[in-house]
C-alpha cells in the first residue's frame, strides 16, 4: 500500500473509504492492472479481491468493447488526469454488466469509481423490443411520440480506435455513421440522407477537419448540419479558428463521454427545433408546397448558379382562371380544396429533383425550372396546363371552360444578360398577363412578344 500513499494516515483513509459501501471502487496501475478493489466487486461481479489481483481490467471487457477499453489506457489515460468511460464488464458467471467508469489518475495509478447501469440499459432495450413488436399495431403512432426517429450522427476520424469509442458510446441512442476520410465524409453529407450532426477530428490526412468544415459551411445543402470538432489542439487560436469556420462546438481530447453525450443531446435538440421551424416557414400551410419565402431563396441561388455555369433558367407563373367566380359559386372551403388539388398536381407533374413548385399567393403559383431552355419550359408549361384541366374540377361559372383551367406565363434567362430576380419575375408576370389577354387557358412566352412592349 505504500505504493499508493506516502503516509500511514493516507493509507488508513484509503482503507476506510474502501470498507464503505460506495459502489465499485478500485485502484489500477496506468496500464489497467488491478491493485486494490472493494467488496462491491464481489457483490456485483462475483470476483473476490484475490481473483482480480494480478489481472487486467481490459481482459474483462466485452469483445466489442475491448479495443475501445484498451485505447483508454494506451492513449487517453496517459495524457488525462480525469476522464469517464462506459463499457460492458464480464461477470464470473459469464454475463456482462454495463458500467459507467470515472478515472482519476495520480502519478502511476488510476483511482476508479464504477456505477452499474445495467438496469437502465436493459430497460431501454426492453422498450425497443416492445416498439418492434408494435410496428404493425394500431398504437404505433402513439409509441412514436415516446420513441422518435433516431437521429443520425457522423463520426469522422482517421483513427479506428477513436471512432470505435464514439460508436460504442452513442450507438444505443443514435444511428452512428463512421468515416475515416474527409472525402468519404463529404460524400455522406451531400447524399440524399445526410447526418443530423457531425463529430469531426481536425488533424486528418488529405483533407483536414478545418477544410471539411469550410466546405460544408459554404454549401447550401450542408451548411445547416452542426459540426463539433474533436481534437487535441487546445490553443485559443485553434479553437477560435474552428468556430469561425462554422463549427458549433469544440471538444478537446482526451474527451469525457458524458460531456460529449450532453453536448450532442443539446445540439440535436436545437437542430430538431430549427429544422421544424424551417419546415414551417418554408411550406405554405394550405397547399403544403413551397411558399413565397422558399421560392425567393431558391430562385436567388439558381440565378447565381445559372450565371456561373452559363446555363438557362426558366420560370413559370400560373394563375387559376376566374378563381373569384369559383369562390363565389362554390364557397371558400371548396376554393381551398381546389387550390390544394392544383398544388398537388404541379408538384407531382414536375419530375426533376431540382424543379420547384411554389404558391405565389392567392390563386397564383410559380414553377422554377433550372437548366431548362425556352422550348423545354414551354413543354413543361403545356404539360401542367393539360394536367390541371384534366383534373376536371367543375367550374360552371367560368367563361373559359366548364372545368378549372390555368393561364401560364413563361420566361427564360439569357446567360449573357444581367438577370435578376426582379427582372425575371417582372417578365413572367407580363407573360402571364399576355396569356390572360389572349383568352386564358393559354401559355404566353416572354420572347414572343417582348419586343412589342
Amino acid at each position: 500500500m505504500q505504493d499508493f500513499f506516502a503516509t500511514n494516515n493516507q493509507q488508513q483513509v484509503l482503507n476506510r473509504i474502501f470498507s464503505l459501501n460506495l459502489g465499485l471502487l478500485c485502484i489500477l496501475d496506468i496500464d489497467g492492472w488491478f491493485k486494490m478493489v472493494n467488496i462491491s466487486w464481489e457483490k456485483t461481479f462475483g470476483y473476490t479481491a484475490e481473483e482480480l489481483s494480478h489481472s487486467n481490467i481490459i481482459d474483462y471487457a466485452h469483445p466489442d468493447d475491448h479495443d475501445a477499453t484498451a485505447f483508454v489506457f494506451s492513449e487517453l489515460l496517459q495524457t488525462s488526469h480525469r476522464l469517464t468511460f462506459s463499457n460492458r464488464f464480464r461477470s464470473k458467471d459469464g454475463s456482462y454488466r454495463y458500467i459507467d467508469w470515472e478515472f482519476n489518475r495520480h502519478d502511476s495509478y488510476a483511482y476508479v469509481a464504477g456505477t452499474d447501469i445495467t438496469h437502465t440499459k436493459l430497460s431501454a432495450a426492453g422498450l425497443k423490443a416492445v416498439r418492434n413488436q408494435l410496428e404493425t399495431s394500431n398504437i404505433q403512432n402513439e409509441l412514436e411520440d415516446l420513441c422518435p426517429i433516431r437521429q443520425k450522427i457522423l463520426v469522422v476520424d482517421d483513427s479506428p480506435l477513436n471512432t470505435k469509442i464514439m460508436e460504442t458510446a452513442l450507438i444505443d441512442d443514435y444511428e452512428v455513421l463512421i468515416s475515416h476520410t474527409g472525402k468519404e465524409a463529404l460524400n455522406i453529407c451531400n447524399s440524399s440522407d445526410p447526418p443530423d450532426l457531425i463529430l469531426l477530428d481536425v488533424i486528418m490526412p488529405e483533407i483536414d477537419g478545418y477544410e471539411i468544415c469550410r466546405r460544408l459551411n459554404h454549401s447550401p445543402k450542408t451548411k445547416d448540419i452542426p459540426v463539433i470538432f474533436l481534437t487535441s489542439l487546445t490553443a485559443s487560436k485553434d479553437i477560435e479558428f474552428g468556430l469561425t469556420l462554422g463549427a458549433i462546438d469544440y471538444i478537446t481530447k482526451p474527451f469525457s463521454i458524458p460531456i460529449i453525450k450532453a453536448k450532442i443531446k443539446n445540439h440535436l435538440a436545437l437542430k430538431y427545433y430549427q429544422d421544424t421551424l424551417k419546415i414551417n416557414t418554408d411550406v405554405d400551410s394550405l397547399t403544403q408546397i413551397a411558399n413565397r419565402r422558399r421560392f425567393d431563396e431558391i430562385m436567388t441561388l439558381e440565378i447565381k448558379k445559372a450565371k456561373r455555369t452559363g446555363t438557362i433558367l426558366s420560370l413559370l407563373l400560373l394563375d387559376i382562371d376566374h378563381f373569384k367566380f369559383y369562390n363565389d359559386t362554390y364557397g371558400h372551403l371548396e376554393g381551398d380544396s381546389c387550390l390544394k388539388k392544383v398544388a398537388a398536381t404541379l408538384a407531382a407533374t414536375l419530375k426533376r429533383p431540382k424543379d420547384l413548385a411554389a404558391r405565389w399567393g392567392g390563386e397564383e403559383f410559380t414553377c422554377l425550372l433550372p437548366n431548362t431552355n425556352t422550348k423545354g419550359a414551354q413543354n413543361v408549361a403545356e404539360t401542367l396546363r393539360a394536367a390541371i384541366q384534366n383534373l376536371s374540377i367543375p367550374h360552371l361559372s367560368s367563361p373559359v371552360n366548364d372545368v378549372v383551367t390555368v393561364s401560364i406565363g413563361v420566361v427564360s434567362s439569357d446567360p449573357l444578360d444581367e438577370n435578376s430576380l426582379d427582372n425575371l419575375l417582372k417578365h413572367a408576370d407580363a407573360s402571364l398577363y399576355h396569356a390572360k389577354e389572349a383568352g386564358r387557358n393559354q401559355i404566353a412566352i416572354w420572347r414572343d412578344f417582348a419586343s412589342t412592349i
